[in-house]
């Protein structure tokens, strides 16, 4: 029985020996898959910090750090937008929003932040009395892009022929601009359908019904090239225009801190007068963009063909009129008449007035990422010649 005792353990203790063999070779397994999966996150996280160190440092030190992420570009902002160090574009890694491709790119406007010659782009307010020649980079590298940047018209401001061959690339309001810089940017959006169009036509009843004055004007350049306020003061002959503005002692302009287009201009009048102080080409500014984003038609007197870059029957163009009194008799028929005056408004279904900022970065960054460089003569190409000193 002893014997046969033994016999029928010897099975049992095989099993035991297997089963601890399995055990063991599974927690081999698991620690290797653990290890892997260590490894693995270690390897992400230490992609990923070199973008996340980078924030860090720039929002602790407000500096570039000493190594710029691999493959990233440097933006430097060199003398800001009329005192707006940024150029309006913010600083650290602005590019994120981009496509893939031209999303890597890094701006700063401290001078300190890294050696001036390293800096795959710098930005400079080109126009006179924001650019100084006494200050100007003390070194430059052969693969480096300087941008000339102007929001002005060259009919007022100007820039010396001492910069030719200076800049590689532009960014201004000038279509033929290697970055299109608009105070704003027009944008299709899906239509809101049938019941959306209802809504826009109860929107407009309502606030129509309110309107009482023909037109309004704020002005604070007084004498201008384009003779804006010969127009007006020919125009006023033939229909009331609300002036305001620093031109017109007696009546007060809108305070910064105030939303002067929502309080009053759209609530009162029909329509503004968005005339700009030059007639130059592709030159069209805020006062017209900002017209556009209320309940308030526009009356357009500049250079630019306004069809190019506005939603279609969204403005009144002053050079489509033989003279101010025909202007100033459609204006004052469109104020009788609810279905004329509300056809102005039918793009707002389908276009969206948006700010061009991180267009403008991604323009930025695509060309940061392009090895094409070439030189302007930019007293000729941003010069007065591209604008006339009166409408047709």
């Amino acid at each position: 029985m002893q014997r046969l005792s033994h016999i029928a353990k010897e099975p049992s203790r095989a099993i035991h020996r297997t089963t601890n063999r399995r055990r063991i070779i599974l927690i081999i397994l698991v620690t290797l898959l653990g290890c892997s999966c260590a490894l693995y996150l270690g390897y992400t996280t230490t992609s990923n910090s070199q973008s996340f160190d980078y924030q860090r440092e720039f929002q602790i030190h407000n500096k570039l750090p000493e190594v710029t992420p691999h493959g990233g570009k440097t933006i430097l902002y060199w003398n800001g937008l009329f005192e707006v160090s940024d150029f309006n574009l913010s600083e650290g890694h602005v590019s994120q929003h981009c496509p893939s491709g031209y999303n890597n790119c890094y701006a700063t406007s401290d001078r300190n932040s890294n050696s001036i010659d390293s800096y795959d782009i710098i930005l400079f307010h080109g126009i006179n009395d924001e650019l100084n020649e006494n200050d100007l980079p003390s070194k430059r590298s052969p693969d480096q892009k300087y941008i000339f940047v102007a929001l002005e018209s060259p009919a007022n401001r100007y820039i010396s022929s001492r910069f030719d061959s200076f800049f590689n690339a532009t960014a201004t309001y000038q279509s033929d601009s290697d970055i299109l810089w608009t105070y704003s940017d027009v944008v299709q959006i899906a239509s809101n359908g049938t019941e959306g169009v209802r809504d826009n036509q109860i929107k407009i009843e309502k606030l129509v019904k309110k309107k009482s004055r023909v037109a309004a004007w704020y002005v604070s350049n007084c004498n201008t090239k384009s003779k804006r306020e010969k127009f007006v003061t020919e125009l006023e002959k033939y229909m009331p225009v609300n002036k305001f503005g620093r031109c017109f002692e007696w009546l007060a302009s809108c305070p910064r801190n105030r939303d002067c287009f929502h309080d009053e201009i759209e609530p009162n009048y029909f329509f503004y007068l968005a005339f700009e102080n030059s007639l130059c080409e592709d030159y069209v500014t805020e006062k017209f963009f900002n017209t556009l984003k209320y309940y308030v038609v526009p009356v357009v007197y500049g250079g630019a063909n306004y069809t190019k870059i506005a939603p279609p029957k969204s403005f009144i163009d002053a050079k489509d009129f033989k003279s101010p009194q025909h202007l100033a008799l459609y204006l004052q028929k469109l104020t009788k008449n609810f279905t004329d005056y509300a056809e102005y408004f039918k793009w707002k279904g389908h276009y969206q007035i948006v700010s061009p900022e991180k267009r403008i970065i991604c323009d930025l960054c695509k060309l940061a990422n392009d090895n094409k460089k070439k030189t302007y003569n930019i007293s000729k190409w941003y010069s007065s010649s591209r604008c006339r000193l009166k409408l047709n």
